[in-house]
């Protein structure tokens, strides 16, 4: 989301809040624009990387994890219910048999 406010180091415009990390960054000068809050325990600051490119490609590689781990579910889910198909068309094609 981009920010209506100027970097403090490099003058520029090009300021963005990263959110999952609750910090405005530079993409100028890629430096944060917020200090980190030094508590281990804080869910935004403790993993948050030392420059923002750094962030950005965490993140991206974390959406990419995600979008492999939803298409595997899809796949193991779409093979199981091909298989389910397969079992109900072979006990309905055998009571026919029977008939």
């Amino acid at each position: 989301m981009k920010c209506s406010c100027n970097c403090p180091f490099c003058d520029a415009d090009h300021i963005f809040l990263i959110n999952a990390y609750d910090a405005k960054g530079c993409l100028s000068c890629d430096q944060w624009l917020e200090e980190i809050c030094h508590d281990p325990e804080c869910p935004f600051c403790a993993s948050r990387p030392d420059t923002r490119s750094s962030a950005l490609f965490l993140l991206k590689e974390k959406a990419e994890h995600r979008t492999q781990q939803f298409h595997k579910d899809w796949l193991r889910l779409h093979y199981q219910h091909q298989y389910n198909g397969k079992i109900r068309h072979e006990r309905k094609r055998r009571q026919d048999r029977k008939i």
